[in-house]
């Protein structure tokens, strides 16, 4: 079996999320987090990686290293495909003008928001829009109420975050994460090896990942407006939010304000996205103390509503936190089962049914194997018929055939 043996091999192999974790934990190389013609971050090391971090990063990378907190099949009565289900409930914040703002519950913020006024952190570590582009996400800690209302919102850019968590930890406070899958994921790896991560980090929480779309989404966005991407750049720009889903916003220098709906950006026209994003063996949280997406009956909203979120929530810790969220009045709740979970995101469910069909193209293309482990992935490709196996296996092939999946059309995840 062939296994990674470098940066540049995850890197070229399409294997990359850009979170920005080697950059922490590689200093002597100095790794600059650069953005591509894609628009997605990738690491370029000033200098030559030493044996020891690059050793480091194979280990602890959490794009070829994913560890579910799922025992083995038939241990305990986890769902093959949701995991570790303590609570899962549909629901948002009981505070109005938080909900409308959100991407569609609120329950996130409301979440940290707790955290924050009961002390049992002293900051949540999440990303804000980038002040410098319209478009991108920078890591933030947020410490208020207000730092955690400009915070909000779906940004669908790369960010970095993972690229200052050595500097959150130097801080030598408690925390909480609030990030994709993945971010989270790159977390519970690095805890594994380091004390303070251990120690400082009290609450993990994810949201449900779609993936990271290229900039051809954005393209597409002015391209329908008569405008250039690269040329029309505009001075803010909120993906959703202001209403479930919320419209699209581009504010331009002379005034004039674009719109689209959550449909035409995501539903009526081509978009793409990278192909890690399309081997995410856990987009879902599953390593997170508590996970919250949308929650659109058949994963797709019909005009405007008033806001929910779908979680789940996996650990002993989190259902300490959300069911103390809900006595204090912060969130309404209405507990919901898996068969809820599947009907709101089935993309998500069709992806972790795949997953082993589509590692198998590309090991059929001559790909190193990922490190995905304990994560029910042969459980839930047993809930396919081989001629689905097989379609989602040739699938993958084609991609990698094209390019690794970043400039092709991405359709469903």
């Amino acid at each position: 079996m062939r296994v990674f043996e470098s940066l540049n091999e995850i890197v070229e192999n399409g294997f990359c999320i850009g979170c920005g974790l080697c950059k922490s934990i590689a200093p002597k190389s100095a790794i600059e987090m650069r953005t591509g013609s894609h628009g997605h971050l990738r690491p370029f090391p000033r200098n030559r990686l030493d044996e020891k971090e690059e050793r480091k990063i194979l280990e602890l990378c959490p794009g070829i290293n994913v560890s579910g907190p799922l025992s083995e099949p038939g241990d305990r009565d986890d769902d093959p495909v949701w995991g570790h289900n303590l609570r899962s409930a549909k629901g948002h914040t009981t505070d109005d003008a938080m909900r409308f703002v959100a991407s569609s519950g609120g329950i996130m913020t409301a979440i940290n928001n707790f955290l924050l006024d009961t002390g049992r952190v002293n900051f949540v570590l999440q990303t804000a829009p980038d002040p410098d582009d319209p478009y991108g996400s920078i890591p933030v800690i947020c410490r208020t109420a207000e730092d955690l209302l400009t915070a909000q919102g779906s940004r669908y850019a790369s960010a970095a975050t993972l690229g200052t968590i050595m500097e959150v930890l130097d801080l030598d406070e408690p925390f909480a994460v609030s990030l994709k899958p993945c971010d989270v994921a790159g977390v519970r790896n690095l805890q594994k090896v380091n004390s303070k991560a251990r120690e400082l980090v009290k609450f993990t929480q994810a949201m449900f990942c779609g993936t990271v779309p290229s900039v051809s989404s954005l393209e597409g966005f002015y391209e329908r407006r008569t405008l250039d991407f690269y040329r029309d750049r505009p001075r803010s720009f909120r993906w959703r939010g202001n209403g479930n889903p919320g419209p699209t916003v581009a504010e331009m220098p002379d005034g004039s304000v674009l719109e689209a709906t959550y449909q035409e950006m995501w539903d009526d026209n081509p978009w793409t996205s990278q192909l890690r994003c399309k081997l995410c063996p856990d987009a879902i949280g599953l390593q997170a103390d508590i996970a919250v997406g949308d929650c659109w009956p058949g994963g797709i909203p019909v005009g405007e509503d008033e806001g929910w979120n779908a979680m789940i929530v996996h650990t002993e810790t989190g259902l300490e936190i959300l069911n103390a969220c809900e006595a204090d009045g912060r969130v309404k709740l209405v507990d919901i089962g898996s068969k809820h979970l599947c009907d709101v995101q089935p993309h998500h469910v069709r992806l972790r049914r795949e997953m082993t069909s589509r590692l198998e193209g590309c090991k059929e293309m001559g790909m190193p194997n990922p490190n995905f482990m304990n994560l029910a992935l042969e459980e839930c490709a047993g809930q396919l018929t081989e001629q689905e196996r097989t379609a989602a296996r040739d699938g993958t092939v084609t991609r990698v055939k094209k390019g690794h999946g970043d400039n092709v059309p991405a359709g469903d995840i």
